[in-house]
Parts: structure tokens; sequence; C-alpha cells
């Protein structure tokens, strides 16, 4: 018999009489504190530890915190080897290595076998697709070798043609696979930003499509399962769950049912486990001895609001002022930000664009930058001739939003802790920060990408760790 059990957001379980492999586990409620995101898993769950069954191998796709959760891998035997992509950084070994961990790469293309399970980790397409920062990412399949069944994600990764053909090549047919939906609402902090409320609709559009390739190019799966986006927000930040959640899973999950009647499709709940015999699905449970979900009735509520009213925020670090000392040092890190930006994604379409498009307005961005009770205390334009951030001054710092094409308003020791490797820049995306563009049909400002590129652990492994 071959178990699949899904843990919430891309954690999974999967196991065999012989062998179990645990993958990108979230084994505590809150996540994400090393990057102040204030995340807790969506939806709530409750786990029976005693009853957990015996772990033969950890396996961490890559380094996001919703995947490699430090408060995780503290609740777990240190005899138990760890399975880390090949690609991470120096700094996920050594984090892993000081904690008392046997640390193996998982290397693409080279299968792993712990007892009678085979582990087959693939790639990105990083040069055809859309990847952002997941650059060590590594989508994976496992197999029961006795051939009862199979599991397959992409993890965080589009798929491709190229991926099917190696899948088919190590299982003629597909098992369970497990449908990444990452989607979100950024009209909260980007004013030029459609609000997605067609976000159910497209993800549907994306699954039937991924659906159409992977049925074409390898066969109908015994169930796809729609995982990913399981978390919500808390504290002060729990306005954010009426804003960025746009996907209603049970809607596409339905949808998808309804086009394909003879086939299987879940919206994943933590502790939901599907059995797998002969290649063939025998049945699903909705939740396993040592994991269930909590009831409904104390779930946080993530339906949009459609409000437009959103709340001001409060700085990631926690510190509102900064000093005069600090202001000198992020002259410093912007300057060498400046060097960074050259030839990448933003200065491309800086570069692109003709001042007349900018209609009257200066033809790069700026950083506004808050401080105290100030919103404006700072305003960096980028002078890409200079390779340069250069402090704004009269008009253009008054009133950036009407003297620049583009510009991201945040707390001036937010950027700072950024720059200087204390905080990833995921910690300023969700509610810590506003955009605007004023030639956004024509400049493509994303500057979240930017922060991502120069701040990833392979960079700066030693700011990370």
């Amino acid at each position: 018999m071959f178990a699949t059990t899904f843990l919430g957001h891309q954690g999974w379980v999967v196991q065999t009489d012989q062998a179990c492999l645990l993958f990108d586990p979230l084994l505590c409620e809150d996540f994400g504190a090393a990057h102040a995101l204030d995340y807790r898993v969506f939806p709530p769950r409750q786990f029976d530890w005693a009853q957990f069954p015996k772990i033969d191998a950890l396996v961490l796709s890559h380094e996001h915190d919703d995947h490699f959760d430090i408060p995780s891998l503290m609740k777990i035997d240190r005899r138990i080897p760890v399975l880390l992509s090949s690609r991470a950084s120096t700094a996920g070994y050594r984090f892993l290595t000081e904690l008392g961990f046997q640390v193996e790469p998982l290397v693409p293309g080279i299968i792993l076998r712990i007892g009678d399970l085979e582990l087959l980790p693939l790639v990105a397409d990083h040069v055809n697709s859309v990847c952002g920062d997941e650059w060590d990412t590594l989508p994976f399949m496992v197999r029961h070798t006795e051939g009862d069944g199979s599991f397959f994600t992409m993890v965080d990764i589009p798929l491709t043609q190229g991926h099917l053909h190696l899948a088919r090549s190590f299982v003629p047919k597909p098992g369970i696979v497990g449908w990444t939906n990452n989607a979100m609402d950024w009209s909260h902090m980007a004013a030029y930003v459609m609000e997605r409320t067609e976000g159910t609709e497209q993800a549907i559009v994306r699954m039937h499509g991924g659906h159409g390739l992977l049925t074409s190019q390898w066969g109908q799966p015994a169930a796809l399962v729609m995982c990913a986006g399981g978390m919500a927000f808390s504290g002060e930040r729990a306005w954010l769950n009426r804003h960025v959640f746009c996907v209603d899973p049970e809607k596409v999950i339905k949808t998808m049912s309804n086009h394909f009647p003879n086939q299987r499709f879940y919206s994943g709940r933590p502790g939901q486990t599907w059995f797998m015999e002969r290649g063939q699905l025998k049945k699903m449970e909705k939740q396993s001895p040592w994991l269930s979900i909590l009831p409904p009735s104390t779930w946080p509520l993530r339906t949009k609001s459609g409000s437009k009213d959103i709340p001001d925020y409060a700085p990631a670090t926690g510190r509102r002022q900064i000093t005069d000392r600090e202001v000198d040092r992020l002259r410093t890190r912007l300057n060498q930000f400046a060097g960074d930006l050259v030839a990448g994604t933003l200065f491309k379409s800086l570069y692109s664009t003709i001042g007349i498009e900018a209609d009257g307005l200066a033809c790069t961005f700026a950083f506004v930058l808050r401080s105290g009770d100030d919103r404006k205390a700072l305003v960096f334009e980028y002078n890409p001739p200079s390779c340069s951030f250069e402090q704004a001054q009269g008009t253009a710092a008054q009133q950036p939003e009407r003297a620049y094409v583009a510009g991201i308003e945040c707390w001036a020791t937010d950027l700072l802790a950024v720059l200087d490797g204390d905080l990833g820049p995921i910690a300023i995306v969700y509610g810590r920060a506003r955009l605007w563009n004023n030639a956004d049909d024509r400049f493509n400002f994303d500057i979240f990408n930017e922060l991502y590129r120069v701040s990833h652990p392979l960079r700066r492994p030693n700011e990370y760790l």
C-alpha cells in the first residue's frame, strides 16, 4: 500500500509499510517568524504526536520560510537524515549541520532509494518560465518500487512538457498529483494593480490547461490535489486575510469535477490521506489518526471584503525612527543596490522606456521612506547612468508620486534591514509597503523581484545564516 497525507500548505508525508518520507513540513501553527511574516497554517490543525509516523528521511525542496521552517525543524529527531536541494545555499547546509542533522544533497536527476520508496528530484525551467527567486527549488516525484503508487508535485515551479517527459520515464502513469495555487491579490498595496476579482476563474483556467497538458503527455492522474496558499495572517495584519486571498479552491475543484466527472479532484485539507494499490486509488480518508483540522467555526475568515479602506502599516522591524548613522549606512547600501540593478529586469524595462512616455515625469523610480511621523522623511531617486541613488530635494521630495514614473513607500528601518540582510524582502511585501506606477503599461516596476534577487541566500549566505 502507498499512502500520501497532506500536512497543509505544501507539506506531505508519503509512506508504505517499509518507508516514510516527510516533505517541507510545517509542524507548528505559526511560521515565517524569521522574516516577521505573522503567518498561521490555514485551516488550523491538530496533531496527535503520539501517533505521528516514524520518519525515515526529511526532504526540503528549497529554503523559503514556508518550506524550510526553523521551529518545525527543531521538533525533528536529529537522527533523521535531511535531504536538501543540492542547489541550496551554504547557509542552509551549515545551519542544518550546526543543528545536529546529517545533511545529504538532493541532486536533480539522481534517484534516491529509501526502503521501498524512490525519490526523483527535477529542476525548474528558469529560461522559458517565470520562476521568481526559486533558484534552488526542486520539483519531485516519489514512487513505490513495487508499483503500488506515486506522488508528483512541481512545488512552486511552472509545469512544462520537459517535466512530464522525465516523469513519464520514471512512472508510466501519474498517481497522486499536487497542484500548486499561489495566486494572490496585490491591489492592497498597489493602486495601479486591478483587484483580482477573477482569481478563481483564472485558477480554473490554469488548472484546466495544466490538467490538459498532464493528461495528454502523461495520462490521467489517480487524483489531483490543489494545495498551497495554506496560510492566514494573524495579529495586527489579520486584515490582510480579507484582501489577498483571491481564489476559492472549493469552487475551482467543483468546476473541474463538473468538467471531468470521471476524474478525482480535491481541495487539500490537512490530514487527508490517499491510498493507492497496484497503481489505482483505493480510498481517500478525510483525516489521519495523527492529523485533523479544527472545526470551521475556529477558522479565520479569508473571504475577500471588497473594501478599499486599507489600514496604515507598521514597520516589520518594530522600529519607526531611523538614526542619522543608519541613514549614512542606508545611502551606502542603496548605492550597492544600484549596482545590483544593472542588467536586471527592472533596469532593462527602465532603459526600454523613453521620456515622452513618462508624460513629464522623471523617467525613473524612487524609494519614499517613512521615519517617525513623516511619511516622506527620505526620498531617494534611482540614477542609472551614475549607478547610484540620490536624495531628492524640493518638490520631488514633497510630491514624489507626481515627480517620478514609479516608486515604493515603506519604512526606512525596514528597507535598511532588507539591504543589510537582516530581513528578507518578503517582510515588506504583505501590507508593509505601497507602490505606484504612472506608466504601468510600459514600465515593469518589479522592485520586489530585484530585492529577492540580491537577497537570496545563494547571494548572501553569511547574512542569511
